[in-house]
C-alpha cells in the first residue's frame, strides 16, 4: 500500500566531547531504582497476557513514582483487566487496546509507549520535539493495554488447556474451525466493541448468536469487560480517549458529534492523521455505533478516536514484521494527545484564590500569563506569596514581580521550619529539591546531619558540602532535648511513625 503525504522525522545526533560530558552528567543524576537505560518491553514476539502482566510489574518496579498499576476487575474467565497509570498530572488521557482478540499488536504498541515514555521522563529527553517530562508532569496517561484478555489468549493459543466442553463450544462459535487466529470476540462469543450503549439497537452487520466476530450480545454492556471499562472511564474522567484497533491505517473521529465540537475534534484528528499517515474516515449521517469511541463521544461530549494500525490484514493478526512501521507511525501519538488533554482540562478549571506563603525550592520559569510556553524569565529559590491557582498554574508575587509559574512536582511547597537532627544509617541520596526525580546531587554516607526544614516526608539536611533534600523515610529524625540530661525524643521516619503531623501542601 502506497501512502501519500507520509513523512518521517530523522534526527541526526552529533556528540562532541562536551555533549558526551553532558550525557554522563544526565545519566549520573537519574533516580535510584529506575532502569532508565534498559527497555522492558520486547515487541518482537507474540505479546501475550502473561508477558504483558510481567512487563507491567517490571515497569512499576523500575519507575515506582511514575508508573503504577491496578486491576479493574476480572474477565469472565478470571484474567485481570490491568490499568496502568503513567505520569503525575491532574489532567487525564485514556488509551486502550485489544478490544478485539486478533488485534493484540495494539497491546504491544501501548506497552511500548509506557516503556519508552518512562525512559524519556527519567532521562529528561524529548520525543519528536515533545518534552516528555513536562507532559507527564502535567498529565496522567491511563492505559488499559488489553481490554479482552480471554479473547487474546484464545486467538494466540487456541483451545489448549481448556475443558473439552468449552473447547467444543468455542470451535462451534468459530465455524467449526480450529484456526483461532481470526478470533475477534471475547470467550463468550461477544464482540466487545459492539457492546457499548451508543446507538446499540441499530448496529449494522451484527450476528444474532455468539460467534468469532460481530455478535453484539443480547443487551448493551452485557459483557463484564465493557461494564468495567465504562465504570473506569467515569472514575478517571479523561479529556481525550484513543482506542487502538487493527487494521487498515485509518482514524475514526466522529460519532453524531455535536456541531459545536466538530471543529475541535477534527483539528485533533487531522494532526493525528498527519503524524501517523493514516486516513481520516468521513463522518456518516447514520453511523453504526456500539464502539468505545462512539460511547465516549456520546456520553462525555469530548474528543474520542479509534486508530486502526497497520496495513489491512484481513481476518487475522497483524504480522510481527509490521511492528517497526506501526511504532514509527504512533510513537508520538500519546504525547500529542496528552498535550491536547492538558489544554482542554486547563481551559475548564476555575481560578482559586489562595493568598498563601509558599516556597519555590528550585529555579522555575516565571511567565506573564497563564499557559505560556515561551517568553519566561527564571526565578531563583525564595519564599513568595501565592495569589491564586488555576489548574496546575500558580499566580505569585515574587521578588521579580507578579506573574505565573508552572512548577514541576517538588518545586513548590509549604516548608515547615524545624530544628532537629537526622541519623542516616545507610547511604541516602540527596536531591536538589524534594522529589524523587529532581536532580540527584550526591549520596550522603551514614552520619548525623542537621535538619532545618520539612516538606511532607522530605527533610532539608545540612552537610559540609551543602544543603540538600533527603527522603525522611530513610532517616531517624531526632528532636533536641527539652531539658539538659533528658533523653532525646526520636522519630523513625523509616517506619512511617510521625511524632508530629507534617504540614500539608497543595498537590502540585
Amino acid at each position: 500500500m502506497i501512502r501519500s503525504g507520509k513523512y518521517r522525522r530523522v534526527h541526526k545526533v552529533r556528540l562532541g566531547l562536551w555533549s558526551c560530558m553532558l550525557l554522563v552528567l544526565l545519566l549520573s543524576i537519574k533516580p535510584s531504582g529506575a532502569s532508565a537505560s534498559a527497555a522492558v518491553v520486547n515487541p518482537n514476539q507474540i505479546y501475550s497476557y502473561t508477558i504483558m502482566q510481567r512487563d507491567i510489574e517490571r515497569l512499576v518496579k523500575a519507575y515506582p513514582d511514575l508508573v503504577s498499576m491496578e486491576t479493574l476487575g476480572q474477565s469472565p474467565y478470571g484474567r485481570q483487566l490491568w490499568a496502568v497509570k503513567l505520569g503525575r498530572g491532574e489532567s487525564v488521557l485514556f488509551l486502550n487496546g485489544s478490544h478485539h482478540a486478533r488485534e493484540w499488536m495494539t497491546t504491544t504498541v501501548l506497552m511500548k509507549m509506557i516503556d519508552t515514555y518512562a525512559q524519556a521522563y527519567v532521562n529528561n529527553t524529548t520525543i519528536s520535539e515533545y518534552s516528555v517530562r513536562r507532559l507527564l508532569d502535567e498529565v496522567s496517561i491511563w492505559i488499559v493495554p488489553m481490554v479482552n484478555p480471554d479473547g487474546v489468549a484464545l486467538s494466540q493459543q487456541g483451545t489448549a488447556g481448556l475443558t473439552p466442553e468449552l473447547a467444543q463450544t468455542l470451535r462451534r462459535y468459530n465455524g467449526n474451525s480450529t484456526n483461532f487466529t481470526r478470533w475477534k470476540a471475547n470467550m463468550q462469543g461477544i464482540d466487545l466493541n459492539r457492546q457499548y450503549p451508543a446507538n446499540w439497537s441499530a448496529i449494522r452487520n451484527a450476528g444474532s448468536y455468539p460467534w468469532y466476530q460481530n455478535y453484539k450480545g443480547q443487551r448493551p454492556a452485557q459483557a463484564p469487560e465493557v461494564q468495567l471499562m465504562m465504570d473506569f472511564t467515569f472514575r478517571i474522567d479523561p479529556e481525550v480517549t484513543i482506542s487502538y484497533h487493527s487494521s487498515g491505517e485509518i482514524i475514526f473521529w466522529h460519532f453524531n458529534t455535536l456541531s459545536s465540537n466538530v471543529a475541535r475534534d477534527q483539528a485533533i484528528a487531522r494532526t493525528l492523521s498527519h503524524m501517523t499517515g493514516y486516513a481520516l474516515v468521513s463522518p456518516e449521517k447514520n453511523p453504526s455505533g456500539g464502539g468505545y469511541k462512539d460511547w465516549f463521544i456520546q456520553e462525555f461530549g469530548r474528543p474520542g478516536f479509534t486508530i486502526e494500525i497497520a496495513r489491512y490484514a484481513g481476518e487475522s493478526n497483524v504480522p510481527l514484521s509490521q511492528f517497526g512501521n506501526v511504532w514509527n507511525d504512533n510513537r508520538a501519538v500519546g504525547l500529542y494527545s496528552a498535550q491536547q488533554s492538558h489544554s482542554l482540562w486547563l481551559n475548564k478549571q476555575k481560578v482559586q484564590y489562595l493568598q498563601q506563603s509558599m516556597d519555590v525550592l528550585a529555579e522555575t520559569g516565571f511567565y506573564s500569563k497563564i499557559g505560556a510556553l515561551s517568553g519566561s524569565i527564571s526565578i531563583q529559590p525564595q519564599r513568595l506569596q501565592v495569589i491564586s491557582k488555576k489548574g496546575d498554574w500558580y499566580q505569585v508575587q515574587a521578588a521579580e514581580g507578579t506573574g505565573w509559574i508552572h512548577p514541576s512536582p517538588g518545586k513548590l511547597a509549604v516548608v515547615e521550619e524545624i530544628a532537629a537532627t537526622a541519623e542516616l544509617k545507610v547511604n541516602v541520596p540527596a536531591y536538589q529539591y524534594p522529589d524523587r526525580y529532581a536532580p540527584k546531587v550526591t549520596f550522603l554516607e551514614p552520619q548525623t546531619v542537621q535538619v532545618s526544614g520539612r516538606a511532607g516526608s522530605w527533610l532539608l539536611a545540612h552537610t559540609p558540602g551543602g544543603s540538600w533534600w533527603i527522603d525522611g523515610r530513610m532517616a531517624e529524625l531526632r528532636w533536641p532535648v527539652a531539658n539538659e540530661g533528658e533523653e532525646a525524643e526520636t522519630q523513625n521516619e523509616g517506619a512511617g511513625e510521625m511524632m508530629r503531623e507534617p504540614v500539608s501542601s497543595p498537590e502540585i
